[in-house]
C-alpha cells in the first residue's frame, strides 16, 4: 500500500534530491561578487596597460638605394621622455638573412620621434625592419 506524501514534503524531497537550495540560501552570491569585483578590475588594469605600451614604434618606409645601403624611415611614440631610447634597425636579403644592423639612439626631451636612418649592408637587401626599441 502506498502512503502519499504531503504537498510540503513532496517538495522538500524534491529540493534535496535535484539539489535546489531554500530561497533564503544563496551560498554562491558572496564569492560570486568577490570574483566579479577582484576579475573585473584586473580586465579592466591589464586592457589599460597592455593598450598604451611604454614605446610604440611604426616603420613607415623603407627604400633599397643601393646594394650596400637601405634608407629606413620609422616613427617612435614614447610614453616617458625623461630618459633616452634606442632602436635597433636591421635589413634582410631575400632569404631573410640579415645583412645589415644598425642602432639608432633617440635623445630623450620628446615624446615623438620621426627618423630617417641609413643602413649599411654586406649584400643587397630588400627588406627593412625595426628589431626592437629599449
Amino acid at each position: 500500500m502506498l502512503t502519499h506524501m504531503s504537498e510540503q514534503s513532496g517538495d522538500a524531497y524534491l529540493q534535496n534530491r535535484y539539489g535546489r537550495s531554500k530561497p533564503g540560501q544563496r551560498r554562491w552570491l558572496l564569492p560570486a561578487i568577490v570574483l566579479l569585483v577582484v576579475g573585473g578590475s584586473w580586465l579592466l588594469w591589464s586592457a589599460n596597460h597592455y593598450s598604451r605600451p611604454e614605446i610604440r614604434t611604426q616603420l613607415i618606409s623603407f627604400k633599397v638605394l643601393s646594394p650596400s645601403e637601405v634608407s629606413l624611415r620609422y616613427s617612435i611614440n614614447v610614453r616617458s621622455s625623461k630618459r633616452s631610447h634606442q632602436c635597433i634597425l636591421t635589413a634582410s636579403d631575400y632569404q631573410a638573412n640579415l645583412v645589415g644592423q644598425v642602432t639608432d639612439s633617440l635623445p630623450s626631451g620628446s615624446n615623438s620621434f620621426t627618423h630617417t636612418v641609413l643602413i649599411p649592408t654586406r649584400a643587397a637587401a630588400v627588406s627593412a625592419s625595426i628589431e626592437h626599441c629599449a
